[in-house]
């Protein structure tokens, strides 16, 4: 759908509003019309000679990486704030272990920290690190 987004010479905004119709879009701007869905006192636009008109862009596609079912379960106890110590002992793993499940999700979501790791799964919506 088209959208609307009325400027004022500040460059402040005075009106935005998703339009069902380009052309009666175009129509009322170029005749001087009231704009669609604008309240009655709509201020005078002019028009520059230009219209964009443009799809609502597409939200970037996530890429989620396969992840093993134990790397799953470390995600989820990182959310938790576990401790590495914790997450081995509660999955039954050695310390080592856990460390190196980190290293390779830290690879795998291409980020350094495990701050970086969180807000990322957390982006992708794999878990809630908050």
């Amino acid at each position: 759908m088209p959208f609307i987004v009325v400027y004022n010479e500040d460059d402040n905004i005075l009106f935005q509003n998703i339009m069902s119709d380009a052309q009666e879009l175009m129509k009322s701007v170029c005749e001087g019309k009231s704009l669609p869905g604008f309240p009655d006192s709509t201020p005078t636009v002019q028009v520059n000679g230009m219209f964009i008109i443009t799809a609502q862009t597409p939200k970037p596609k996530r890429e989620v990486p396969e992840l093993t079912d134990k790397q799953r379960e470390v995600l989820r106890h990182l959310a938790s704030s576990h401790p590495p110590e914790q997450i081995a002992k509660e999955m039954n793993l050695s310390l080592e272990s856990i460390r190196t499940y980190i290293k390779i999700l830290k690879k795998k979501f291409n980020t350094r920290s495990r701050d970086q790791l969180m807000a990322r799964a957390g982006w992708l919506g794999l878990c809630d690190p908050f």
